[in-house]
Formats: structure tokens, sequence, C-alpha cells
């Protein structure tokens, strides 16, 4: 392992022949390497090269570099005379950033369902308070009504489809909490 720069003078000269020699290793000229940098021309980058502005290396620009060059940033400083990245490093990289944008752009889509979900589960649970309530109604209006179910038409078949309304809306509620708990455990809401 190389001896690290003692001072800031030593480092920013160290980093500024390290990003030359990296550029050439890719072969690139100031202006393509400037460009791919994030710079809008090659003067900061040849200012950098050429230490010529002793204050500091902007913190930035040693991730981005070691990302265009494709070496560590521990070769751009000077750590180590290493400058290929370990290619396990890299590629954990890679899959890292690749999982996270995965997650984010499939966690939207799980997330809006899940909202709706929630709403369509309220409505839901309105509709069971109501069915019970109509069912409870035509149960206590059969009961004021003795001749409800012989004289009144439909009668029996109207308490039949009011006890089916609310049990169907009873299963309906279950499956959507359901759907709602396994979408939850699925991302951290």
């Amino acid at each position: 392992m190389a001896k690290p720069p003692t001072n800031s003078l030593k480092l920013v000269i160290k980093f500024g022949e390290r990003m030359r020699t990296s550029r050439e290793l890719c072969g690139l000229n100031q202006k393509e390497a400037a460009k791919r940098l994030g710079y809008s021309n090659s003067s900061k980058l040849n200012k950098v090269e050429l230490a010529s502005d002793t204050g500091s290396i902007p913190f930035w620009l040693i991730p981005r570099a070691a990302e265009v060059y494709q070496v560590s940033s521990d070769y751009l400083l000077g750590l180590t005379d290493e400058w290929q990245c370990t290619h396990s490093e890299a590629l954990q990289s890679k899959i890292e950033k690749a999982i996270k944008k995965s997650q984010s752009i499939q966690d939207n889509p799980i997330r809006q369902l899940y909202t709706q979900i929630s709403a369509v589960e309220r409505a839901v649970s309105i509709n069971l308070q109501k069915t019970a309530e109509f069912k409870d109604l035509v149960t206590r209006f059969r009961s004021l009504n003795p001749s409800f179910d012989t004289e009144l038409r439909l009668g029996a078949k109207l308490l039949r489809i009011a006890n089916e309304t609310n049990q169907e809306a009873a299963k309906i509620a279950q499956q959507l909490a359901k759907s709602r708990d396994s979408i939850k455990s699925v991302i951290n809401i």
C-alpha cells in the first residue's frame, strides 16, 4: 500500500497526477473527460490535473472521477498504487444501485394500490354497516308485523337478500383487509 500524502498540498498534487493518469488510461482527452465529469469546459479539469488551484479538491469530483475513469477513490487520493477497483466492489455498487432503482419503481405503484385498496375497504366497511342496519330493520319490521311472511309478497325473499348482502359485504371486507395487509408486509407503510 502506498504511503498517503502528508499534507494537503501534496494530496492536491497527487490527486491531480492520478486524475491525469486515469484520464489517459481511459484514452480521453481533457475536453471529453471534463464533459463526462460534469464540467462545462476543460479549464477546471486542467487546473485539477496540474494542481494549479492548490486550495482544495472538490469533494464531489472524487467519486465521480472514480466512476468515470473506473478506478478506485483510494488510487485517486494516493492511498494505493492499485488503480483498478476490485471487481466485486464495482459489481456490488452497480447491483445496489439497480436494486434501489428497481425498488423505487416497484414501490410507487404498490403504494398507489395500497391507497386505493384502503379507500375501497373504507367504502365496503360503510356498505357493511348499512347492510347490517338494513337487515336489522327488516328483522325488526318482521317482528312487529306478524303477517310479514304470509301477507307481504316477497317478504321472505327481501329478508334473505338482506342477509346475503350483509354476508357478501363481510366477505369482501375480509378479503380487502387481507390484500391490504399483504401489500403492507411487502413494503414499509
